[in-house]
């Protein structure tokens, strides 16, 4: 598969275009400095793109199959920019990396009290988790085939294998998972396509 990566030198980027590359796949990973992608590799691609350029993130999106979004808390403005190449150029499937909670929807799956919990979250860290949100809404209206991917707290510890995913039970936003098994899951999920139009739990 070839795919395109918009948060290629961040901390989940920089994990996961290694191990997409190991596996074989194609991948354009998009920076504003290419000098942050050290990785030298035969199916690796570097494109230098703004997120507020529509005309060069459509260049970078030049036979991709499949687009991951990973953008950390300017994940809203970019994600409206990035939507919008993948409609003008026929891209059609995209992974969109959020936060645990971060819609209604999602947030209805929880228990009561679990639901307490992300709601006094969501009132201390507004800031991020209302960049989130507002990706979340761009990403399920888009006309897209989607997957939001939404972890609790993020780790650099190893790949384990070991993680949960989807309705399972004690999900917590005071969960971990490492971001090695988080790269695992979101390129299992794209070879396997699992979770179309859905928002998707993951933790250890």
């Amino acid at each position: 598969m070839k795919m395109t990566v918009f948060g290629a030198s961040g901390s989940v980027g920089s994990v996961l275009i290694p191990e997409a590359l190991r596996r074989g796949h194609e991948v354009i990973a998009v920076t504003r400095d290419p000098s942050h992608i050290t990785l030298s590799h035969s199916n690796l691609t570097v494109a230098v793109a703004e997120l507020d350029c529509v005309p060069a993130l459509e260049r970078a999106l030049t036979g991709a199959q499949a687009v991951i979004i990973s953008l950390g808390d300017v994940c809203d403005t970019g994600s409206r920019a990035i939507l919008a190449a993948m409609r003008n150029t026929g891209v059609q499937r995209v992974e969109a990396l959020t936060g645990f909670g971060t819609s209604v929807i999602s947030r209805r799956r929880l228990n009561p009290a679990m639901r307490g919990v992300v709601g006094a979250v969501r009132l201390f860290a507004r800031s991020g988790f209302s960049a989130k949100e507002r990706q979340d809404a761009l990403v399920r209206p888009s006309g897209l085939t989607y997957t939001i991917v939404q972890p609790p707290t993020l780790t650099f510890g190893p790949a384990t294998g070991a993680y949960r995913q989807g309705d399972y039970q004690g999900r917590s936003i005071l969960g971990r998972i490492s971001r090695a098994d988080l790269a695992d899951f979101m390129l299992d999920n794209l070879e396997q396509e699992r979770y179309l139009n859905q928002s998707v739990y993951v933790q250890n």
